[in-house]
C-alpha cells in the first residue's frame, strides 16, 4: 500500500500548484516534499511530477491520481477539524456590514467573556438569508420587522443625526444649523436617501441633495467625514467612539427618527439553543 503521507503530500501538490507552499502546509521542507514524491512514484511505478529545475508540476498519470483521489484529504482534515473543536459550540451570525463593524465587533468580547465556549462565525452580506434553509442560527436585520416566518426582536429604531469633523466648524457658532449649507454632504451608496429624508424634516435645502460625494459604504462615508471632506448623516451608534476621541463633532441639530430599525431574527422552525438564546438576550442588553 502506498505512503498515506506521501499521498497527502501530493494531494496538497496538486491542489495549491507550488511545491513550497504544499510542502509549508504539510510543515516539512521543500526538498522533503521531493523526496516523497521520489518515493510515491516507486511505490506506484509510474511518474507523476515533472522536474524540469522550475518546480513540481503534475504529469498526465499525476492528474489522473489526482482525480481519483478527490477531496478525499480535505474531508478527513475537516472531519479531524470539527473533532478537535467537539467541546466548542458554534454560533452562525448573519449581519449587515455597518452593524457589523460599527457597533458588534468592537461590544463581541464582553459576549465572548460570558459565553467563553462559544464560537462565532460572523458573516455580512445586503442579502435576505434564508434562516431556514442555510447554515445560521440567527441574523441582524434592518428593516420594519415585518418579515413572515421569522421571530424578531427589536434592538433599536434608527435616527439621523448630522456629525462633521470638527475642523469644519473653526470658529463658527456649531448650534447654527444653518451652517451646513456651507459644507459638502457626503453620502453612503446603500443610503443614497438620507441626506434626502433629513433635510426634508430639517426644512433645509442643499445643493448636494442629489449630487455630492458618494462611497461605497456607511464606513467609508464616516472616514471622509473625519477626514474633513463633509458632512455626515448617520445613526449616533454608528459613531459613539469617533465622537468620544473627539474626531467628529455632532451638533444639536435636527435628529429624525426612521421608521426602520435594527432586529435579532432566527427560525421558529429551529430549536432554540443556548448559544442563541444567550446572544439575543445579551444583545438586548447590550444597546
Amino acid at each position: 500500500m502506498a505512503s498515506l503521507r506521501a499521498l497527502h503530500a501530493f494531494s496538497l501538490l496538486a491542489r495549491h500548484g507550488r511545491a513550497a507552499l504544499a510542502a509549508e502546509k504539510l510543515g516539512v521542507s521543500p526538498s522533503a516534499l521531493s523526496h516523497l514524491m521520489r518515493k510515491l512514484e516507486s511505490e506506484l511505478g509510474a511518474t507523476l511530477v515533472h522536474r524540469d529545475g522550475r518546480g513540481l508540476t503534475l504529469t498526465e498519470e499525476g492528474q489522473r491520481l489526482s482525480l481519483s483521489l478527490g477531496d478525499a484529504f480535505e474531508r478527513i482534515e475537516d472531519a479531524v477539524d470539527s473533532f478537535k473543536r467537539r467541546g466548542r459550540t458554534e454560533l452562525r451570525i448573519s449581519t449587515v456590514s455597518t452593524f457589523a463593524t460599527r457597533w458588534l465587533i468592537p461590544r463581541l468580547p464582553k459576549f465572548q467573556a460570558v459565553q467563553p465556549d462559544v464560537e462565532l462565525l460572523l458573516s455580512t452580506s445586503t442579502r435576505i438569508v434564508d434562516l431556514d434553509r442555510e447554515n445560521y442560527d440567527c441574523a441582524i436585520r434592518l428593516g420594519t420587522g415585518n418579515w413572515p416566518g421569522v421571530e424578531s426582536k427589536l434592538l433599536w429604531k434608527e435616527h439621523l443625526s448630522v456629525a462633521v469633523a470638527p475642523s469644519l466648524f473653526s470658529d463658527k457658532n456649531p448650534a447654527d444649523q444653518s451652517l451646513l449649507s456651507g459644507f459638502r454632504l457626503l453620502h453612503s451608496a446603500s443610503r443614497r436617501n438620507d441626506w434626502t429624508v433629513w433635510l426634508e424634516a430639517a426644512g433645509l435645502a442643499h445643493p448636494d441633495t442629489k449630487s455630492g460625494m458618494v462611497l461605497q459604504s456607511r464606513d467609508l462615508a464616516i472616514q471622509a467625514a473625519i477626514a474633513g471632506m463633509g458632512a455626515i448623516v448617520i445613526d449616533r451608534r454608528f459613531v459613539s467612539q469617533e465622537l468620544d476621541a473627539g474626531h467628529l463633532i455632532m451638533p444639536d441639530w435636527k435628529r429624525v427618527e426612521l421608521d426602520t430599525g435594527y432586529w435579532f431574527v432566527r427560525s421558529p422552525a429551529r430549536t432554540l439553543t443556548r448559544p442563541v438564546a444567550a446572544f439575543r438576550d445579551w444583545l438586548q442588553t447590550a444597546v
